[in-house]
């Protein structure tokens, strides 16, 4: 998990995904939780209905074309603050530009496969003394 503030007059990011869809299916089932209000003009988070479908990600599907631009079919996750969305790691998304004059903020987070590597090196960022405290059970349960 990780809080994620879209400063005020951000750019649109890229088109992305988190994780490639392999041959098991899909490696990761994401969620953003909302602090603030999503809105098209606050940076909401857009997505391409069943691009997690595709073998293509868009960096090769696009190439050198803008991936920030607006694509063709995407629906942006607009919602109050206090709402939830779930989403497949392997869709492509991206947050919008975030036009107003706020930042948008949220509470990302992830389950990823076991058999998969996270972005994000838990053990490294650990205190030694944190991880002695660290059950067998939650150990495994985060991986570590």
């Amino acid at each position: 998990m990780h809080a994620r503030t879209l400063r005020s007059r951000s750019p649109a990011q890229d088109l992305h995904v988190d994780y490639e869809r392999d041959s098991r299916g899909w490696t990761m089932v994401g969620f953003i939780f909302m602090i603030d209000e999503f809105r098209d003009d606050n940076g909401a988070t857009r997505f391409v209905p069943g691009s997690h479908l595709w073998s293509e990600i868009p960096q090769e599907l696009l190439g050198d074309r803008d991936r920030k631009a607006d694509y063709p079919a995407q629906v942006l996750a607009c919602a109050p603050a206090g709402s939830v969305m779930l989403c497949n790691g392997s869709v492509w998304h991206g947050h919008t530009a975030n036009c107003s004059d706020e930042p948008r903020r949220s509470i990302q987070g992830a389950y990823i496969r076991r058999d998969a590597e996270s972005g994000e090196n838990l053990l490294a960022r650990m205190q030694p003394e944190t991880l002695s405290r660290v059950s067998p059970l939650a150990k495994y349960v985060l991986a570590l």
